[in-house]
């Protein structure tokens, strides 16, 4: 018998205790908004034992809740909060976006939109050049909030409280030799971002790149976002960052006003 006429049997691979975890998630719905230890357990065919201890893991996270008297379970407050951050990406984005069109078309470079999560900031959208040598950070992609003119404009207007907290957190490494790689340096360039309106960096994450970076406030004054340009360093001279900057601070500061910054005092 020829080998082509054998055929390789595929061992499925068990799901892992995090794969777990989501259905246990997913057992919940519109209709079954609350549901016992048991009928989790039934439901995707786990122990018990498994299933309370997947669900003791989603209660210490917050994902769920149980009622002490009735022993019911349902989805937790973090779960609302998650739902929240997705959907004012959403509305962030919907809104920047014409600004952002604006913006690459008065520069000819890529735009980006980060925002922070917690240590790290993530582009949630990205506009890019139209000039055969331009610079990309790429749509849902992170970085180390101490990197690059974003992640300083994200930090640079933080309450001092919030900005302690948040400095404190950090492991610096370096990325390139042009990273900041220590806190006194970092506080450095922040103090400078919060004279000047916008952060600027050049070879930081990339080192053939510079960009330029400004906060993008809500309706509370609160620094929720960070728009920038970046391109290649040749073009972005220190004159040309300069230039740019200030046109990244008059943009930031209109989708500010779009979403509701300033309009107390109107």
């Amino acid at each position: 018998m020829r080998n082509d006429q054998f055929q390789q049997t595929r061992v499925p691979r068990p799901p892992s205790s995090i794969e777990k975890a989501i259905d246990v998630l997913f057992c919940f719905d519109i209709q079954r908004s609350q549901l016992r230890l048991v009928d989790i357990s039934q439901r995707l065919g786990l122990h018990k034992s498994t299933a309370h201890r997947l669900l003791s893991l989603l209660k210490k996270k917050g994902l769920v809740v149980v009622d002490p008297a009735t022993q019911l379970y349902s989805l937790g407050p973090a779960l609302v909060e998650l739902a929240w951050i997705v959907l004012r990406q959403q509305d962030l984005r919907s809104v920047c976006r014409p600004y952002m069109e604006q913006l690459r078309q008065n520069t000819n470079e890529t735009i980006s939109l980060n925002i922070r999560m917690g240590e790290k900031r993530v582009c949630i959208e990205e506009l890019q050049s139209n000039q055969e040598v331009k610079y990309s950070q790429t749509f849902g992609l992170t970085a180390p909030l101490y990197v690059g003119a974003p992640g300083k404009a994200l930090l640079a207007f933080l309450p001092q409280a919030e900005l302690e907290h948040v400095l404190a957190a950090l492991t610096f490494a370096p990325l390139t030799p042009d990273t900041i790689t220590d806190d006194r340096a970092l506080r450095v360039e922040l103090a400078k971002t919060a004279v000047r309106g916008y952060a600027v960096s050049i070879g930081e994450r990339s080192s053939w790149a510079a960009a330029v970076a400004a906060p993008i406030r809500d309706r509370s004054g609160q620094t929720i976002a960070a728009l920038s340009v970046l391109g290649p360093s040749h073009r972005l001279t220190p004159k040309v960052l300069k230039e740019f900057g200030l046109r990244v601070i008059k943009v930031g500061n209109e989708i500010s006003a779009a979403l509701g910054y300033g309009a107390e005092g109107m």
